[in-house]
């Protein structure tokens, strides 16, 4: 998009958002500090399996301006033995019920397939994904996030904000090269970046953690480029209001 420098807040010439994964404690010990000292805001999908350890330090952070939003109860990755009121009462509705007691009750929220899973239950392709898109409707999340594609065009999204592409920079190894790659793109299309992470460790184990010297690198670039970072939730507001 061509003029996705001038639509941006501030003039920037792209969004992104950092989003964080099933609740894990690494990242209140290891990526918070770093989101602010930079005075950067993050998106954290919980999963109550994970977050009920350490609520208060996760009601912290949201009063601290990051978002907390869903990932299910427990994490499921394997869906086909699901019926959609099962899934529905045991793992969106529970969840959404769990972040409104704890983190008040706000009516919409965004939420990310657990293990990047769009489809569920039996059936083909598109009723699998219709399925889940039902549920999520009917749980009041408004925008759902991935683990794959390119960075997101402002229409695109808005055309489709249940399959928001997510990007895992740090999937294959601890470089902070694939994000800036990603970044870059986004920069050159005038998008919206979404940066996937997990567990953000003193030392890269593997698949799907970031050692906390590359997380920093990462987030010091954003910093370093005048990109606009802003938790998912609210780029979403802003491009539904900007281009609806």
């Amino acid at each position: 998009m061509a003029q996705g420098a001038r639509v941006w807040p501030g003039g920037a010439r792209a969004a992104v958002s950092l989003t964080y994964d099933d609740g894990l404690n690494s990242q209140l010990d290891n990526a918070v500090p770093d989101l602010d000292r930079l005075g950067l805001k993050g998106t954290f999908f919980l999963t109550e399996e994970n977050a009920h350890w350490r609520l208060g330090d996760w009601q912290a952070l949201a009063q601290r301006g990051h978002e907390v939003a869903n990932h299910t109860m427990t994490h499921p990755c394997a869906l086909n033995g699901y019926t959609a009121s099962r899934f529905e009462h045991a793992e969106l509705d529970r969840m959404q019920g769990y972040l409104d007691a704890h983190f008040g009750a706000i009516g919409e929220r965004t939420f990310a397939y657990p293990c990047g899973y769009l489809g569920l239950g039996h059936g083909d392709r598109r009723e699998r994904f219709g399925r889940y898109r039902r549920l999520l409707q009917r749980s009041g999340v408004v925008a759902a996030r991935t683990t794959a594609g390119g960075p997101n065009r402002p229409g695109e999204a808005l055309a489709d904000p249940l399959r928001l592409h997510g990007f895992e920079p740090t999937y294959d190894g601890d470089s902070p090269a694939p994000a800036l790659r990603y970044l870059n793109e986004t920069i050159a299309q005038g998008g919206w970046a979404i940066l996937v992470f997990h567990e953000v460790l003193p030392r890269w184990h593997g698949d799907g953690d970031a050692s906390i010297a590359t997380h920093r690198s990462i987030l010091d670039h954003l910093a370093a480029t005048g990109l606009w970072c802003a938790p998912m939730g609210r780029v979403f507001d802003y491009v539904e209001d900007r281009w609806a």
